[in-house]
């Protein structure tokens, strides 16, 4: 049984219809629906406006069959790799950005102690505890570095670099190196190098720019079966070999062996992609977000709306701070990036019901600071919202309210299925100082995000037209 012949069946047992009934009011054949109740068969398409209309559904309802109806025909690494995103966004969403409850003050004994004349350590806690007093004793050097090649889908060392940067403890450089999967061409979405994304993103965005990750391509990523230690991390005061399964690990601290792993990083690191561009330079941002817009094509999700497309030049000339460092160059680049939004034939905007509100309390912007562009006046908050509006109800933009814990409110995404994805941290990022925008190119990565953003529209992570118009209405009226 399909998920769609099960919510079609719940609609059925709601609206207290039988198979027969159905049948004869909508004229389908009682066997055709019965096997599609059953998922033997897919319905025609041409039948949905009749199973809709004499099922009474509601706006929401006819949305979801149509989006079950539509989910029978995709692959299902599709599929997946939309809950693998949507994954991502939730977590981000629900992270805890203050700081810490508690924080590691010191430890009780020396690395030097702990490890003895030991070499080997066996053991998932063992090797855990090993990977924790390395990066606390790396950490309180003012140089502070870590390079490795350890995937990271291992959740606890994962977990500890997030915390490390969470709670401000440390600005380590870290470079990693990560194996991607060559084995998928073409339109598929690989799942592995996806996942891979996924885990380091919030790295990424908690780091300051301190942590830099590269990729190469393998046609092999699963076990290494001529190396009981393949994968590495170096520090100043040693090296540590990891093994597949991440339960044993081999400890080495002569001086010439962490030389000698030390070049070889360097030599893998200049075979190697950078997957991660960081910048906070406001002009850099403009390009970026220009660099992940087609020609024919804008896709973005925020907390707020993308008002771009009813910006023109007097517009921009009247926001922008006219004191601020390279004022010409930022003008000429918002002016080319906002005609670029007006000839889009595709504009997609996501945004929050709680940003909404707060651009209609302070007319502020989200992705542009107040030091650079001053806070809208009433009037013309109401003007924008009125037009963004009317462009979401004729259907000449793509624009829906997300539901809560859909994607977090400090960050901006812009996609394109082949130019790059755009990450955006806004002002409602706490980190003041670590307000940037990452970006990446690797294609089958931004199809993945380019393909999550595109199912949003008929999925139930968002509104439907109609109610995100009403809710805009609404909050002009109020105003």
């Amino acid at each position: 049984m399909t998920v769609f012949s099960e919510y079609l069946r719940e609609l059925m047992q709601a609206k207290q219809m039988t198979v027969s009934e159905l049948s004869r009011l909508s004229g389908i054949e009682r066997t055709q629906l019965s096997r599609a109740l059953t998922g033997k068969r897919v319905l025609p398409y041409r039948v949905l406006d009749e199973l809709i209309f004499h099922l009474k559904l509601t706006p929401g309802e006819e949305k979801m069959l149509r989006f079950y109806y539509d989910a029978q025909f995709e692959k299902e690494g599709i599929r997946r790799s939309r809950e693998i995103i949507s994954r991502l966004f939730d977590n981000l969403a629900c992270i805890n950005l203050s700081a810490p409850v508690f924080a590691e003050t010191r430890l009780l004994m020396s690395l030097d102690e702990y490890a003895g004349d030991r070499f080997v350590f066996n053991g998932e806690m063992n090797v855990q505890y090993l990977l924790r007093m390395i990066l606390t004793e790396e950490m309180i050097r003012s140089d502070a570095r870590l390079e490795m090649t350890v995937p990271p889908f291992g959740e606890f060392l994962t977990g500890e670099l997030i915390h490390r940067y969470l709670d401000h403890k440390t600005t380590m450089e870290i470079s990693q190196i990560i194996c991607f999967d060559a084995a998928s061409t073409g339109t598929d979405i690989n799942l592995h190098n996806l996942e891979c994304l996924c885990r380091i993103l919030p790295i990424c965005l908690l780091s300051r720019q301190h942590y830099h990750p590269y990729y190469y391509y393998d046609s092999n990523v699963s076990t290494r079966y001529t190396d009981p230690f393949p994968y590495f991390l170096i520090t100043h005061s040693c090296v540590l070999c990891i093994s597949e399964t991440g339960t044993s690990a081999m400890l080495m601290r002569s001086g010439d062996v962490i030389s000698y792993y030390r070049r070889h990083f360097r030599m893998l690191q200049n075979q190697c992609y950078s997957l991660i561009h960081y910048t906070t330079n406001p002009l850099e941002i403009l390009k970026s977000y220009q660099a992940c817009t087609e020609e024919d094509g804008f896709y973005m999700v925020m907390d707020q709306p993308c008002f771009g497309r009813f910006y023109g030049d007097d517009f921009v000339s009247a926001y922008l701070r006219k004191g601020i460092p390279g004022y010409e160059q930022i003008f000429k680049a918002a002016t080319e990036r906002f005609a670029l939004l007006q000839r889009v034939s595709r504009f997609y905007t996501f945004f929050s019901e709680a940003g909404l509100k707060r651009f209609m309390q302070d007319g502020t912007l989200d992705d542009y600071p107040v030091e650079i562009v001053e806070a809208f006046s009433p009037k013309e908050r109401v003007r924008l919202m009125k037009k963004l509006s009317a462009a979401i109800q004729s259907g000449d933009i793509t624009g829906r309210i997300f539901r809560e814990g859909t994607f977090p409110d400090y960050l901006a995404m812009c996609t394109s299925a082949e130019k790059g994805i755009g990450f955006f941290t806004t002002s409602q990022f706490p980190f003041a100082d670590g307000l940037c925008s990452v970006q990446i190119k690797e294609s089958n990565i931004c199809r993945a995000f380019h393909s999550w953003m595109m199912y949003l529209p008929g999925s139930n992570l968002v509104m439907t037209a109609q109610e995100t118009v009403d809710r805009m209405e609404n909050m002009v009226q109020i105003r």
